[in-house]
């Protein structure tokens, strides 16, 4: 098992906070938070509170958070939602495998193209939106692979403007940056736990005032009707207490470190020559703690494995890809040579430390398989 995690983007380490809320959970008799008796109302008391903390975070209303199961069932959700109106969905090449996925099995899609620095343009995507009738325009703040951050204000406000839907995609940037989903005015928002270290297994789907969502999963009227099954309570817990943990102080402390500790880690991957710090190089704004970087002359995926043997864990595309080993279609999108690129990622508590043996271990892994194909 790899020592070292460099692969924190898709699952961040369980927070401390995290797990004693949850441990502190279970001392609470499970229930059903629907049923109206002593231990049902203690576990509705947990699952609430979480909502409320999601919320607090978010900057939302508690009513407008719904837990689902993953971020796949929230886009799943959206966009059934989206084609009981008519019109194509709106998509991008970089947007993660769910969203495209399910997207393109339910019907018509327009697919948005980006430049070299991984953004969309708000003047394509108005003229998209003048020429033909759209349910739903899919975003995101920042890229899952390269860490890109959108100008996000112009490409909503073109959305309102001609009435359209919004899924906006913020588990990347979520922990990382404060985010005011409230402010920003989406449709529909989406982060997950396992981003901001809580529990794997949840993500909070915010949903605008007043909108309702027709449920993709039909049974119960858990969720206010928009989720049926029993509520994953203490996984709500976990992801409360993280939410929590991340005060606007905390945020803007981690983001300080992971800043500092990226920008380490790609000056010493630049010694080892032909190495580029995607999206960023361009000119890009990006996202405090993931790197993708392209180096040249080795195959990502043996980089990987290499470091594995080393003692460090990294990824070379997107956690929805990992086990096809298909080229990253966000990379593709942005006319760059997927296979070369390599994806790392800090968290809440790797250290300087950490940083310098993976720096090290990098440098080995590269030149060893550029040594081999000489």
């Amino acid at each position: 098992m790899a020592e070292l995690t460099f692969d924190a983007q898709s699952a961040a380490p369980l927070r401390a906070e995290a797990a004693k809320a949850m441990v502190e959970a279970m001392a609470v008799p499970q229930a059903d938070p629907g049923r109206n008796h002593a231990v049902g109302r203690a576990t509705r008391d947990l699952l609430e509170h979480a909502r409320h903390q999601v919320a607090n975070f978010t900057m939302v209303s508690p009513r407008q958070v719904s837990f689902v199961s993953s971020l796949p069932e929230a886009a799943a959700t959206v966009i059934a939602h989206a084609r009981q109106s008519p019109g194509a969905v709106v998509t991008s090449g970089i947007d993660r495998t769910s969203v495209r996925t399910h997207a393109e099995v339910s019907g018509p899609v327009r697919l948005l193209g980006v430049d070299p620095k991984g953004h969309l343009d708000p003047a394509a995507l108005d003229h998209l939106l003048r020429a033909e009738p759209v349910s739903l325009v899919c975003l995101q703040v920042a890229n899952q692979e390269t860490g890109v951050l959108q100008d996000l204000e112009p490409l909503l406000e073109c959305c309102r403007s001609h009435g359209v839907a919004t899924y906006l995609d913020a588990s990347t940037a979520a922990g990382h940056l404060e985010l005011d989903l409230g402010r920003l005015g989406a449709t529909f928002s989406v982060i997950s736990s396992e981003g901001i270290g809580g529990p794997m297994g949840l993500v909070a789907l915010c949903i605008e005032r007043g909108r309702i969502l027709t449920p993709l999963l039909l049974g119960g009227a858990q969720e206010r009707g928009r989720r049926a099954g029993l509520e994953p309570v203490l996984l709500a817990v976990g992801m409360g207490a993280a939410a929590a943990a991340l005060s606007p102080l905390v945020i803007a402390a981690e983001a300080e470190r992971a800043t500092r500790q990226i920008t380490e880690l790609v000056e010493q991957a630049k010694t080892l020559g032909g190495v580029r710090w995607i999206g960023h190089d361009e000119g890009a704004s990006t996202i405090a703690h993931l790197c993708c970087l392209g180096i040249d002359g080795v195959e990502a995926e043996a980089v990987v494995v290499s470091l594995d043997r080393l003692g460090v864990a990294a990824h070379s595309g997107s956690a929805c890809a990992s086990e096809d080993y298909e080229p990253s279609p966000v990379l593709a999108a942005m006319g760059l040579e997927a296979s070369e690129a390599l994806q790392l990622s800090v968290h809440h508590s790797t250290s300087d430390e950490d940083v310098a043996r993976a720096a090290a271990a990098l440098s080995d892994a590269v030149g060893s398989l550029r040594a081999l194909r000489r």
